[in-house]
């Protein structure tokens, strides 16, 4: 797929210009994980009408873990959010494909106790992972191996769980380090902890929100797909133009009080929402490959088996040249 070479915000224009006028709403039922700021583009495009002028009446579920991606496969939901599951799927051959992406990088920063300032001290410590062999856990290899440290021999991956798990275990000093993402890495931070690492910066394509559908929904529906898509674009832009509005959904949403953290939160989504790496078949078969690995799937996948980002580039007023 020839590589985006127009900007991510220059092409917004296009959409709103490119979007039918409002007929009678189609209802659609649309599955999220967990009240995340990765979700917020899509409340703030549901909030702001973004899917009603095209045509959308969005119903929004919150759908923990596996059962999202059955719920979809199964004809329960229209759209997922889960990016990452949505891929995990499509590679062991589930007819989905994910069609919008709203962080083209991992959103996690390895966060580490007070008294350790780099990667390399943590040679001989505990380190948390939310279960073995998921993105977390690669991850965190991943930055180890390129910190000249072997994961489960100079540091040792011990499975913590969740999010809230990992701060506890952080906090109570029962792991050296750990990833998180928004808000609770900022959270430590307050506290003393310290940031060794963005994981974006060492595994530049794997997602963090996004959009899934099935391979019925595109064959039968390529119309509703292409509005959802366009709407959810346009609750992309607002989100990035609009920080002083942006920031009090972030605390409301994400029940964050404390006004100047929900502007850090906003800071750091902001700096790393957008763009358009995913459009390039490079950024594609990088999250295949590290899907696969995580999965131990070995055999070829191709990106158009996972993948269908034509809804993407025809909201852009792009054309699909392969």
């Amino acid at each position: 797929m020839k590589k985006a070479a127009i900007g991510f915000f220059t092409l917004f224009s296009l959409i709103a210009a490119s979007s039918p006028a409002p007929a009678q709403l189609k209802k659609i039922r649309f599955s999220t994980t967990s009240i995340a700021v990765t979700e917020l583009q899509f409340r703030i495009a549901q909030m702001k009408g973004f899917y009603r002028e095209e045509g959308l009446e969005l119903e929004t579920l919150l759908i923990r873990g596996a059962v999202g991606m059955q719920a979809l496969i199964g004809g329960s939901i229209d759209y997922a959010s889960a990016a990452g599951a949505t891929i995990a799927a499509a590679v062991r051959g589930a007819p989905v494909k994910l069609v919008l992406i709203v962080n083209s990088k991992p959103q996690f920063d390895f966060v580490a106790q007070p008294e350790i300032k780099t990667v390399q001290q943590l040679k001989g410590k505990l380190i948390g992972i939310s279960s073995r062999g998921g993105a977390v856990d690669l991850l965190t290899q991943l930055i180890l191996t390129q910190n000249g440290l072997t994961p489960n021999k100079d540091a040792t991956l011990l499975i913590i769980g969740t999010p809230e798990e990992m701060m506890i275990a952080l906090r109570t000093g029962r792991i050296a380090a750990g990833l998180l993402s928004p808000p609770r890495q900022l959270i430590l931070y307050r506290e003393g902890f310290n940031k060794l690492a963005y994981s974006g910066d060492y595994l530049a394509s794997y997602p963090s929100g996004g959009i899934g559908a099935t391979e019925e929904k595109i064959r039968t529906s390529p119309a509703e797909v292409l509005a959802f898509v366009r709407a959810s674009l346009k609750g992309v832009q607002y989100f990035t133009q609009n920080r002083a509005e942006s920031i009090q959904l972030i605390s409301s949403y994400l029940g964050i009080k404390d006004l100047s953290l929900a502007g850090e939160v906003y800071d750091v989504q902001a700096s790393r929402v957008g763009g358009m790496a995913y459009l390039g078949e490079a950024w594609m078969r990088g999250a295949i490959d590290f899907t696969k690995k995580s999965l131990g799937v070995t055999k070829e996948v191709p990106p158009s088996q996972v993948f269908d980002f034509s809804f993407v580039e025809k909201a852009l007023g792009k054309t699909k040249n392969y």
